[in-house]
């Protein structure tokens, strides 16, 4: 389930004492398309916390199942219900992502959230702003105070003499070396559990990705960009 923020639910219908969300726009688990959805909310299956409801991709016309959260609280204060699409490789989304590592600097979280929430309100001009800042809390974070006054280009030139991309695939010699642990498991002369095989998956994802997906997506996104202004 992927929680749709209230800046993407474009009207709302009256249930009982609560409001709950109409028209939505949101990205489409079967396309992948940004586009908007009308909720035909189904009331014959109501529970005391929520309601289903589908709608229709306004690109690809496919069906999408959601659920509008209720609950007594909410009800009793007449605020707005919450929604969520069924959305089967979802994560837990960017912020889920960032918000429990200690690694990074909350001042990062601070501004990456706000982006994010103007972002789904649709206000471009504040969505620029805080973009600005959060490449400002990245690039402080790793550069320090020890360039002011420079720009955000001469600060990302600063960058790789201050963090060190090649550390994580370093650090995967020592995992692989034929005395280790590991390297035993891969040579079948040490048992592999079920905990351990997942681990071996999320390593061989991080690998791919590290190397080749978000290389390629930020050189994609920079021509982009680029080829638009």
């Amino acid at each position: 389930m992927r929680e749709i923020l209230p800046g993407s639910i474009l009207s709302h219908i009256q249930y009982g004492y609560q409001k709950v969300p109409k028209k939505v726009k949101s990205q489409c688990p079967n396309c992948s398309k940004t586009s908007e959805f009308v909720l035909k909310a189904n009331f014959y299956q109501v529970n005391k916390t929520g309601l289903f409801a589908e709608a229709n991709c306004s690109e690809c016309k496919k069906p999408a199942v959601f659920v509008i959260m209720l609950n007594d609280d909410s009800i009793h204060h007449k605020e707005e219900a919450g929604l969520y699409i069924y959305d089967p490789l979802a994560t837990n989304g960017p912020l889920d992502q960032i918000q429990g590592n200690k690694r990074i600097p909350q001042d990062l979280v601070r501004s990456f959230r706000s982006a994010l929430n103007v972002s789904q309100s649709k206000d471009n001009s504040a969505t620029a702003v805080m973009s600005k800042r959060v490449l400002e809390s990245v690039l402080k974070n790793f550069n320090g105070d020890q360039s002011p006054g420079q720009s955000l280009s001469e600060q990302f030139d600063q960058l790789p003499k201050n963090v060190d991309l090649s550390k994580p695939i370093q650090a995967l010699s020592h995992l692989v070396h034929p005395k280790s642990a590991f390297y035993e498991m891969l040579e079948l002369e040490r048992e592999i559990d079920d905990e351990t095989a997942g681990l071996l998956i999320e390593l061989l994802e991080g690998l791919i990705e590290y190397l080749y997906v978000l290389p390629e997506k930020i050189e994609s996104l920079q021509e982009r960009i680029e080829k638009k202004y």
